[in-house]
């Protein structure tokens, strides 16, 4: 699973530019999935008066609507980043807003200032309603997410495998895959390539697995 944040302020593109790229790595023949990261402090997702509401006013902690054409989960708190992902296995997430994983991320803007202070060391490129205007943030291109999807998706295909690869841990459970922050996977890759490196056998770059019953 590859994963690529899309964060900036309010009407500056972030929609826009997640539905475009979204449309663009499916018609690539990727699996997508989406998280929407809202800072409303009234928002709700469900609607007073309906039955999975009724289950979450009883003090159901977490309740699921079941329908014949897509399905429906509300928690009665805000998860984590890390708990979220955990339901999806699509080939690419797309993350808008920011939710604070360290991950390849695209800062939307309308003006230099707006990018200054959404800027963090994992951005890859900039895009939003800036883009109508310049092509180039200092060591960052800027990218119409509308006009030039196309390279938009190029981009975040190349920077979110070299993201994959720059630490490749995988953690299987009766073989079904757990996913991990980046974090999780630099803790559990110390730990491991820590307990073995003293032992006959063990190279810089080789492949370790372990299997534990």
């Amino acid at each position: 699973m590859r994963i690529v944040m899309i964060k900036g302020f309010s009407k500056t593109g972030k929609t826009t530019t997640v539905t475009a790229l979204a449309s663009e790595l499916r018609s690539r023949g990727y699996s997508v999935g989406t998280v929407k990261d809202i800072h409303f402090d009234g928002f709700r997702a469900d609607s007073p008066g309906t039955d999975t509401f009724k289950h979450m006013e009883a003090g159901a902690c977490r309740v699921t609507a079941r329908g014949s054409g897509e399905t429906a989960m509300f928690a009665d708190r805000q998860m984590s980043i890390d708990e979220i992902l955990k339901y999806y296995k699509e080939d690419f997430v797309i993350l808008e807003g920011d939710c604070g994983l360290k991950c390849p991320t695209i800062i939307t803007g309308r003006t230099v200032e707006d990018v200054d202070r959404r800027m963090c060391p994992e951005a890859v490129a900039v895009s939003g309603i800036i883009a109508e205007s310049t092509d180039r943030y200092r060591d960052l291109p800027v990218i119409n997410g509308r006009t030039e999807v196309k390279r938009l998706a190029d981009l975040v295909e190349k920077k979110t495998e070299k993201a994959s690869e720059e630490l490749d841990v995988q953690l299987t459970i009766d073989g079904e895959e757990i996913w991990m922050v980046p974090f999780v996977k630099k803790t559990l890759k110390n730990v491991v390539v820590g307990a073995v490196k003293a032992l006959d056998g063990y190279e810089d770059g080789k492949e370790i697995v372990i299997k534990i019953k």
